[in-house]
């Protein structure tokens, strides 16, 4: 079983996550995946802090896999070590082996059930709108946006699978589908131009066989809403990666 969700922010929004809002969590085990789209924030400050988040994290009953957002620790997270599962490179923090990091440009063949997965694109990243009071590698770094590598990396792993793919994960959405969901008040500045990786993700958007497209599942923009049938945006609602099931569930 896999379920997704959106930024949790270190310890901020972990509470969506309590037995008391969803019991489901408690049901699962190690076999069954929560991904969370972006901003996980539980790697941030090594030491006491980040030690009791993760702790959190790796005493709960199921495998954390996380997408990296824009407000993460782009230092810790790419000092890492580098692994392959499920067709893709992961990393994880050392003594945290089920909390794992699902790469840039990836294409992932998770395991949804015994003898089941589902291809799984990840592109993580997107734009700080609060950077400007932030302080570059204190609490805001360049490197929340992705590199040229990886864009390649993910145009690269797209063919490679022939533009078909299950579900993709991405903190950011496609620049065209941000309207519907965004408070521009809020999101003035985002609002004003497309940066790279909102049009690289239309590119995408544009680009994939959507018959075979399940489900886009983003989150960044702290709301719960649906830009299409096939692309939700995640903030507090935690809900089953299969659309279907989620169809059931309501």
């Amino acid at each position: 079983m896999i379920y997704v969700t959106g930024d949790t922010h270190g310890k901020k929004d972990l509470g969506k996550l309590f037995s008391n809002n969803w019991p489901q969590g408690q049901k699962l085990t190690r076999d069954d995946f929560l991904i969370v789209c972006g901003d996980f924030g539980g790697i941030w400050m090594p030491g006491k802090r980040d030690d009791e988040i993760l702790g959190w994290w790796e005493s709960q009953p199921w495998t954390t896999l996380f997408v990296d957002g824009n407000h993460e620790n782009f230092d810790v997270i790419d000092s890492l070590e580098e692994t392959e599962r499920w067709g893709g490179r992961v990393q994880t923090m050392p003594g945290h082996e089920h909390i794992v990091h699902l790469m840039r440009g990836e294409v992932y063949d998770l395991p949804a059930s015994v003898g089941q997965t589902v291809c799984t694109l990840v592109m993580g990243g997107a734009r700080s709108r609060d950077r400007k009071y932030r302080a570059e590698g204190i609490d805001w770094w360049e490197r929340e946006m992705p590199s040229e590598e990886e864009y390649d990396r993910c145009t690269a792993s797209l063919e490679r699978v022939g533009w078909k793919v299950d579900y993709v994960l991405t903190h950011e959405l496609p620049a065209d589908l941000r309207m519907s969901v965004l408070d521009w008040r809020s999101y003035a500045e985002l609002s004003s131009q497309a940066d790279r990786l909102v049009s690289f993700l239309q590119w995408v958007y544009e680009r994939i066989d959507h018959n075979a497209l399940r489900m886009w599942y983003a989150g960044h923009y702290h709301v719960d809403a649906a830009a299409t049938d096939k692309v939700r945006v995640l903030y507090q609602d935690v809900v089953p990666m299969d659309s279907a099931e989620h169809d059931e569930l309501d």
